[in-house]
């Protein structure tokens, strides 16, 4: 037995060979592109509260409220502590990696965190007194 298989018979049968596929798309115009990442900058004035974690509230305070200039991806801290009498400031220069992440100082006194989508959040740890931190920027990108 001879099997004849007209051109609009094949045609037919390739589309609905087509319809069954798994559901993927090879046509450019249906398939979706990926979102584009937004880019931003970690520069700006961050504004936050940083509480006292370890340390003497009479000496550290329990809280403060503090404010970050971040300037090319770099920021200075100024932690005042004059109950040290050896080291009454300690003096931070941190640069923000591309992960958002920064460190500065020693292994005695330092300030660490992150930074992402406008937000700062880390510690200072100081001679005497330990804080955690959050701040959020003025939106000045």
């Amino acid at each position: 037995m001879t099997w004849r298989i007209s051109l609009a018979s094949a045609i037919g049968l390739v589309a609905c060979l087509a319809g069954c596929s798994d559901g993927t798309s090879s046509d450019p115009q249906t398939t979706m592109a990926p979102p584009l990442a937004r880019v931003t900058t970690v520069n700006g004035t961050y504004n936050g509260l940083m509480q006292l974690v370890s340390g003497s509230p009479i000496s550290c305070g329990t809280s403060d409220e503090f404010t970050l200039q971040v300037q090319n991806k770099a920021f200075r801290y100024v932690l005042n502590q004059p109950q040290v009498a050896w080291q009454p400031q300690r003096v931070f220069a941190a640069t923000i990696a591309p992960d958002g992440s920064f460190r500065a100082g020693s292994d005695v006194a330092y300030i660490s965190g992150t930074v992402s989508q406008g937000h700062m959040q880390g510690q200072i740890v100081g001679d005497a007194c330990q804080f955690q931190f959050e701040a959020d920027s003025d939106g000045s990108f």
